[in-house]
């Protein structure tokens, strides 16, 4: 009963038929049914088969793509990391400078002592 349905709807949209008669053949298949599960699973079973097919070369060049962009990304982050740890005289400049900031600015804290006397009480 559901494929009928599908059919005709499909019709129309196709242009095969017209609204009207579209209209007119869903009222004439139209009938009490004593299980709704047997449309259920006629349903089913033609949605799934109407599922497109994935396109296989349109997959393998995503993946390619992908694949491309993660070793870009993977090869920046190495450099990133190996300028980062290797032991030349510039990082080790730029290291001690900000240990020496660090320690200039927390040598040059000062503390505000509040008063909270509470002077109306004398």
């Amino acid at each position: 009963m559901v494929n009928e349905r599908m059919m005709i709807l499909e019709m129309v949209k196709d242009g095969k038929i017209s609204v009207d008669d579209g209209v007119k053949l869903l009222n004439a298949i139209k009938q009490p049914t004593n299980s709704n599960f047997d449309d259920f699973t006629s349903d089913i079973k033609y949605k799934f088969q109407n599922i497109p097919k994935p396109d296989a070369e349109k997959i393998k060049e995503n993946a390619q793509v992908f694949f491309n962009k993660t070793e870009e990304m993977f090869e920046e982050v190495g450099k990133t990391l190996k300028e980062f740890f290797s032991p030349n005289q510039n990082n080790q400049n730029k290291t001690q400078d900000n240990v020496e900031n660090n320690n200039t600015q927390n040598t040059n804290t000062e503390f505000i002592i509040i008063d909270k006397e509470d002077k109306t009480q004398e």
